[in-house]
């Protein structure tokens, strides 16, 4: 079932609204848990920092690096069947994870397939987003991204909780049964319908009435997307006056149609149309060259977003802001039990985190919809901030009154970066491009959520000071604020 254009910025755009909440909500409290779940997993498991960090750093990493993959994926299969997909693998991948007893095992369950469930979930947030809110997107996007801060404001107490009361195994099954809560908010994204117009050959929708699909080059053919000329519109009228063909060979013109084989701008007359049906009916092995050509080329096309230059410098800029904010967030648990604070108390960070994390997402949105507030100038602004706030963290770090203080104005600046990333995408790249786009941006972040925990903890190994993997984080956002300043200067 479509949705009329006439839900963008409104009616079922809320619902829309609602869901891509949740599915940040659930992806917000798998990605924050790690930290947490750490000290769990050295005190059953096995206690070497260096390699436990590799859980957490796999499940950031995961969750990001195959963001283009999951940009493929929803181009091809819709954003409801991706968001459905991808809260099945979480649960799958939790619940395999409650029965891992080393770190192999927890790398490649609650690490990689977890990972890549919430890697699905948050690209369809960035998508279904911006197709439907217009005038009202920068705050959509706001609203959504402050999920996440929700799912950081709840992350820290839920997962001590499950830990105290089930232990490791317990509380990562729990978690994968609320995690698959993102199949139901996946249900509710029906496509957005893209043409209202008249559509040039009748076609039954019928076989496609389970199919969610956003893209509209193959769910109807309508005269403005075909450029007919007054001929063309004649041969329209003339083809009604024949039998309609059946469901097999409409399903044949269509698929030809649809791989460039016809192109119904050049036919003059019904009889022409008609006379295709020889070329329809070809034998099956062309047919299947045919399609493994556009299939290639629709893949090489996707990289086409990689030549322009202030895409790839925002990706650099991102890379180095997930690098010190992935050693930033994992370590903070340990980091504050190491300067005196309790278990309870280190997980109650996380949400102080959330609190200034929900504020700022929901704010930067807000200073986003402002025309006159370009969005590199927040961007700039939040990395350089926050990079200074990690820096001077070890200087202020040694009392828990202090650490809150810390988690509150560091979820206030670092968090709102995540709600610039839609709107800072969709004016980079065109609006087709946007599935791919946000896919290469999470893979960005994968790379920098998936070295910044085992750099930090080899930088500890090395020097035996744990304030000094929080000086690295902090030099990474500051550079990442200078490089979100060459997009700006770049043209």
């Amino acid at each position: 079932m479509e949705v009329s254009r006439a839900n963008v910025d409104r009616g079922y755009a809320w619902v829309i609204l609602a869901a891509a909440f949740t599915l940040q909500f659930m992806a917000g409290i798998l990605a924050y848990s790690p930290g947490v779940m750490n000290i769990a997993v050295l005190e059953e498991i096995e206690n070497d920092l260096t390699k436990t960090s590799w859980i957490g750093s796999i499940n950031f990493g995961t969750c990001t690096l195959l963001g283009p993959v999951a940009g493929l994926i929803q181009a091809k299969a819709g954003s409801r069947i991706t968001a459905i997909v991808g809260g099945t693998l979480t649960l799958v991948g939790m619940t395999v994870a409650s029965f891992c007893k080393s770190i192999l095992g927890l790398v490649l369950t609650y690490g990689f397939v977890s990972g890549f469930g919430i890697c699905l979930a948050c690209n369809v947030v960035g998508v279904v987003t911006g197709k439907y809110f217009s005038k009202r997107q920068a705050t959509a996007f706001g609203v959504c991204i402050a999920g996440g801060g929700m799912g950081l404001f709840v992350a820290g107490p839920l997962v001590r909780y499950l830990l105290s009361q089930y232990n490791l195994s317990g509380a990562l099954l729990i978690l994968g049964a609320i995690e698959c809560h993102m199949c139901v908010a996946g249900v509710v994204l029906r496509p957005l319908q893209q043409s209202q117009s008249s559509t040039v050959v009748n076609i039954d929708h019928s076989v496609d009435e389970n199919t969610d699909n956003d893209h509209d080059c193959v769910q109807h053919l309508s005269t403005n997307d075909l450029h007919m000329s007054p001929e063309s519109e004649e041969m329209a009228l003339e083809i009604e006056k024949h039998p309609k063909p059946s469901e097999k060979e409409i399903t044949s013109i269509y698929q030809l149609q649809s791989e460039d084989t016809i192109d119904l701008t050049e036919v003059s007359t019904a009889d022409d149309l008609l006379s295709n049906h020889a070329f329809i009916s070809s034998p099956q092995q062309d047919l299947k060259k045919s399609r493994i050509k556009s299939n290639i080329c629709h893949v090489f096309s996707a990289f086409r977003v990689l030549k322009e230059i202030r895409f790839l410098i925002y990706n650099l800029s991102i890379m180095l802001w997930t690098l010190g904010e992935s050693a930033a967030v994992f370590h903070l648990p340990y980091y504050a039990q190491q300067k005196g604070s309790s278990p309870d108390q280190a997980a109650t960070l996380f949400t102080a985190m959330g609190v200034g994390s929900v504020f700022s997402r929901v704010v930067a949105g807000m200073m986003a919809s402002d025309t006159k507030i370009p969005y590199m100038i927040l961007q700039i602004g939040f990395t350089g901030i926050s990079g200074v706030l990690l820096m001077l963290f070890p200087l202020y770090s040694h009392t828990y009154n202090t650490q809150m203080v810390f988690g509150i104005l560091y979820g206030t600046y670092s968090q709102g970066t995540n709600t610039l990333v839609g709107p800072i995408v969709l004016a980079l790249v065109t609006l087709k491009d946007v599935p791919v786009a946000y896919g290469f941006v999470y893979y960005s972040m994968g790379v920098g959520y998936i070295l910044g925990p085992p750099v930090a903890s080899w930088i500890f190994k090395l020097s035996m000071v744990y304030d000094f993997t929080y000086v690295f984080a902090g030099t990474c956002l500051i550079f990442s604020s200078i490089s979100a300043a060459l997009v700006s200067i770049v043209r």
